[in-house]
């Protein structure tokens, strides 16, 4: 049960902090290790501002995240106290409060110690707001924000009015993903990537096929012979050049690199100049990471 709720929280915390992140004034820095986990550069709104007005459904995917990462905290700490007498689990409300006569409070913040005591939990770079590094060892959680959070997602849930979801509530319940029996955001980010690398890669082959049929192979062979590269490597004048490489789609040698995977290192992100085929620096990772297995079961 812990991990099925590790993983909804993890799922749904993820999308609200894409879209966090995509927000005006969005901006990854480290952590404070006295605070706990703040990602955002610039303070969160606290006006009329509400978070991500386009984002269908924000409340419920924030009430969702909210109730399955507090009920993951609870049993944890205190196996049994997420549920009431009838077995259900209790909501968002009464598990803070659980939290709340568990622990003392300073200003409506309270601290969960780490039952594994740990200096520093590496969760990667910070340039990510999935992944600021954890040094504190303990997790932080708002409760007056969290609860604010929980009364402006209810209007919109319940067919009461607009929601009033602001950065401070998302920031709120990113923190809770420093718990010990949650920190999965940052494998979900990852599997965000991937899976949308992969479908923007599928969806440029599709349209570059199309345009190739469009204009014929007897036009592609002449734009290939024809295409100059604009990104060559000049020791000079562009030492960050690369060659032209084969463009998977059309099979001429005449995709741009603009790049090669950061992780990987080992296959280009950029354009076809003939049938405009784009592969970007998320998919030329995930091909990347593959040529380097293959490689390695090859040796």
């Amino acid at each position: 049960m812990t991990d099925q709720r590790a993983a909804q929280f993890a799922r749904c915390a993820v999308a609200l902090g894409a879209e966090l992140g995509d927000a005006p004034n969005g901006g990854a820095v480290a952590a404070d290790p006295g605070k706990g986990p703040n990602p955002f550069a610039d303070p969160a709104p606290t006006g009329a501002d509400p978070f991500a007005p386009s984002m269908a459904g924000r409340e419920g995917i924030f009430d969702m995240a909210l109730s399955n990462g507090l009920a993951a905290i609870v049993a944890y700490e205190w196996p049994g106290e997420d549920m009431n007498r009838s077995g259900r689990v209790l909501p968002a409300s009464a598990l803070l409060q659980v939290i709340e006569d568990k622990l003392t409070a300073s200003d409506g913040v309270v601290l969960i110690p780490d039952k594994h005591q740990v200096s520093e939990i590496p969760q990667g770079g910070t340039d990510s707001i999935f992944q600021t590094p954890r040094l504190s060892s303990a997790t932080r959680i708002d409760l007056g924000t969290l609860r604010d959070g929980i009364d402006q997602s209810q209007a919109a849930r319940h067919g009461r009015g607009a929601g009033g979801l602001q950065r401070r509530h998302i920031e709120a319940l990113l923190d809770l993903d420093g718990h010990e029996s949650l920190q999965t955001m940052g494998e979900h980010q990852s599997d965000r990537i991937r899976d949308t690398a992969l479908q923007e890669d599928a969806t440029s082959r599709v349209r570059a096929s199309a345009y190739l049929e469009r204009i014929g192979e007897e036009e592609a062979a002449r734009r290939a012979e024809c295409v100059d590269n604009p990104n060559a490597y000049h020791p000079k004048r562009n030492p960050d050049g690369h060659d032209l490489d084969t463009c998977p789609v059309c099979g001429y040698e005449t995709f741009c690199v603009e790049g090669i995977a950061p992780i990987a290192g080992r296959v280009g992100h950029g354009q076809c100049l003939v049938c405009t085929y784009s592969r970007s620096p998320d998919m030329a990772d995930e091909e990347g990471f593959a040529e380097h297995i293959a490689w390695i079961m090859g040796k």
